[in-house]
């Protein structure tokens, strides 16, 4: 690995975020496709200057087996992504790919569905802990979520769930409070949310639903893509 190369974030099973090592304070994961600057090699470790998102600037490092490992050269960016979601038919889009089926909550516990206008979505900053396992059972990259806006101390995000606050939820299965159908195993408390809080979890559907889709489709989409140094595409919400 030669000192200024170039080097891109690899997959790194289970869910492509790589653990590293900053100068100081806790580690830091780093997401599939992340861009990074190869420094030096130094007692056994091989340090890297972090060259976008949310760590710009930073540099880090990973042992150097593990560099080998989960840095590639191989990745190329692809341009910006363009994502489209309609608030009234509870539809998104995504370079040109749709309608599939998708809502932003609010409602009774003061949360409010996004704004219409087109935002930039970030580059995935941290694997997020406001998910569930069991979405694993649909996608894989469950804890990847796109932050809506590139403010760090944004907290509106385009992410898979069946749970919305404000934010852009792509639903991997849709839950009617009118069908005989339970909901699925972990999500017992859809039932209460449909009764008393039926904005969070895009109540009442839309008389035509779009299909579902996994969020590994729409992850691998953005992910590899760039607009600029802090984001992946835009979200146009109409």
């Amino acid at each position: 690995m030669p000192d200024g190369t170039i080097y891109y974030v690899g997959q790194v099973p289970p869910e492509n975020w790589l653990l590293v090592k900053p100068a100081s304070g806790a580690n830091i994961s780093v997401p599939y496709g992340l861009k990074l600057k190869s420094i030096e090699l130094r007692n056994g470790r091989r340090y890297f200057e972090i060259l976008e998102g949310v760590h710009i600037g930073k540099v880090v490092s990973i042992t150097a087996s593990g560099a080998q490992s989960y840095l590639t050269t191989e990745l190329r960016h692809q341009p910006g992504g363009p994502v489209v979601f309609d608030l009234a038919k509870q539809t998104i889009l995504f370079g040109g790919q749709g309608p599939y089926n998708a809502f932003s909550g609010g409602g009774s516990m003061g949360f409010t569905p996004v704004s219409r206008g087109q935002f930039k979505l970030a580059i995935p900053a941290f694997p997020t802990a406001q998910t569930r396992p069991q979405y694993s059972t649909w996608t894989r990259y469950h804890r990847s979520w796109f932050r809506i806006g590139i403010d760090v101390s944004g907290s509106r995000f385009l992410h898979p769930g069946a749970i919305s606050e404000g934010c852009v939820t792509v639903r991997q299965f849709i839950y009617d409070p009118g069908s005989s159908t339970p909901p699925p195993q972990g999500f017992g408390d859809l039932p209460d949310l449909a009764a008393n809080h039926p904005g969070l979890i895009g109540l009442p559907l839309p008389a035509t639903r779009a299909a579902t889709i996994s969020w590994d489709r729409i992850y691998d989409y953005l992910i590899l893509r760039r607009l600029d140094e802090q984001s992946v595409g835009t979200l146009t919400v109409i």
